[in-house]
C-alpha cells in the first residue's frame, strides 16, 4: 500500500464506520477490513511489527488473507476467533521469526450485539452513551509466533448512538517534538470527552487532528484509526 492516505467512510445499515489510514513513510504495515453480511458488520484492524517495505508486503498477504477468511466466515457466521486462529495458520509459516502482527476481528450484528477477539493489539475503546469509557483488552498472543495459539472472544452490547474505536499504536505512540510524551490512551480519552461525537467520521477527524497537533510535523509511525457507531 503506498504512502497515499487511505480515508473511507461505510455505510452498512446498523452502524456508521469511518475509517483513516496514515503511513509513516512510502509504505505502511497496518490494515484494516469490513465486510457486510447477512445481518453482521465484519470488521478487522492491525499492525505488522516493523515499518517500510518488509512490513507492508506482510500487511498485504494479511489483507488479501482476512478478506479471504472473514468472507468464508461470514458465509457460515462462525466465531471471529475460528477468523483470527484461521489467520495465524496461514501466516506462521510464511513470517520470517522476527515478524509478527497484532490484529483484532470483529462483528456488530444488527441487534447491537458485539463480538470481538483482539490478538495482542491495542485495547478498543468502548464509548457508552452516557461519556464512560471501557477498554477490550487482549483476549491472547499476536499472531504468527506460537505453535497452538488460543484465541478467546468477548461479547458486549452497543446501544444505538454508542462507539467502538479502533486504533494501531501508531496513535498512542505518537510523541510531542519538545519532550517526547506519547499521545497515549489518555489523549484519545481525552477527545473524546472534549469533542462532538455526532459521527464516526467527526470522531476519527478529531483525533487524527489532536495527534497531528501532538506531534507537530513529525511523522514517526503509520496510524490507522476506525471508528464504528451503532445506528
Amino acid at each position: 500500500m503506498s504512502a497515499m492516505n487511505a480515508v473511507a467512510a461505510i455505510q452498512p445499515s446498523n452502524a456508521d464506520v469511518h475509517a483513516i489510514s496514515v503511513p509513516a513513510r512510502t509504505f505502511t504495515g497496518d490494515f484494516w477490513f469490513t465486510h457486510r453480511a447477512h445481518d453482521r458488520l465484519w470488521f478487522a484492524i492491525g499492525d505488522v511489527a516493523g515499518k517500510g517495505l518488509p512490513a507492508a508486503l506482510v500487511m498485504a498477504m494479511i489483507q488479501e488473507e482476512l478478506e479471504h477468511r472473514i468472507a468464508s466466515c461470514a458465509r457460515t457466521a462462525c466465531d471471529p476467533a475460528v477468523t483470527m486462529e484461521r489467520l495465524h495458520a496461514f501466516l506462521r509459516p510464511l513470517l520470517p521469526r522476527n515478524r509478527f502482527a497484532t490484529a483484532v476481528i470483529g462483528t456488530l450484528r444488527d441487534d447491537g450485539t458485539l463480538t470481538i477477539v483482539n490478538a495482542g493489539h491495542c485495547p478498543p475503546l468502548l464509548v457508552r452513551e452516557d461519556g464512560r469509557i471501557a477498554a477490550i483488552p487482549s483476549t491472547g498472543p499476536v499472531v504468527g509466533v506460537l505453535p497452538n495459539p488460543q484465541w478467546q472472544t468477548s461479547t458486549l452490547a452497543l446501544a444505538p448512538g454508542e462507539m467502538l474505536l479502533l486504533y494501531t499504536d501508531g496513535v498512542t505512540e505518537a510523541t510531542c517534538c519538545d519532550d517526547d510524551e506519547e499521545f497515549g490512551r489518555h489523549g484519545i480519552e481525552q477527545v473524546l470527552r472534549g469533542s462532538s461525537r455526532s459521527s464516526a467520521r467527526a470522531v476519527a477527524a478529531s483525533i487524527l487532528d489532536a495527534v497531528r497537533r501532538h506531534e507537530g510535523n513529525e511523522r514517526g509511525d503509520d496510524l490507522t484509526l476506525m471508528a464504528i457507531m451503532k445506528a
